[in-house]
């Protein structure tokens, strides 16, 4: 049974936002990626612009995850409360749809194990086979996120 067409709720976005910050400039990021606005990393960096406009980074953020969303119901396809929607959205935004499946989190979900999905999401530090300890705060925020209401969640951060 297929649920709903969640979108993401402003708190998930706002969680997206707050840690992948926002460049108007491309960079490379710590796993050597070129990315600019809100983390959209550039699939072409030679002949994409080197600056962007805020509404332009809007866009792709919004582009984005409207990807990431796509994904999640290919692999989740019936339905998730928002809390748990969103934090997964922000999970596959900032691993990407392979690197989300190397972790098992989703796999897990798909299960209802949730317990088990909490546990390798706390260690999922890696982006690119690069361990990055800065995605240690957001990977217990998604995991707040996930298993807590928004409310509480909100509480929290």
């Amino acid at each position: 049974m297929t649920g709903p067409l969640l979108k993401i709720s402003p708190t998930g976005i706002a969680l997206i936002k707050y840690f992948q910050g926002l460049s108007l400039e491309k960079y490379r990021d710590e796993s050597g990626l070129w990315v600019i606005g809100f983390g959209h990393i550039i699939s072409q960096p030679d002949i994409s612009p080197r600056i962007i406009t805020s509404a332009q980074a809007e866009r792709l953020l919004h582009d984005d995850i409207f990807q990431c969303e796509a994904f999640l119901r290919k692999i989740i396809p019936t339905a998730l409360p928002q809390e748990k929607h969103d934090a997964l959205v922000s999970l596959i935004f900032s691993c990407g749809a392979s690197g989300c499946l190397k972790t098992g989190i989703l796999q897990e979900v798909a299960q209802g194990r949730y317990a088990e999905a909490t546990s390798l999401w706390r260690n999922a530090l890696t982006l690119n086979g690069k361990k990055i300890e800065s995605l240690a705060a957001q990977r217990q925020a998604e995991c707040a996120l996930f298993n807590a209401g928004i409310a509480d969640y909100a509480a929290r951060v």
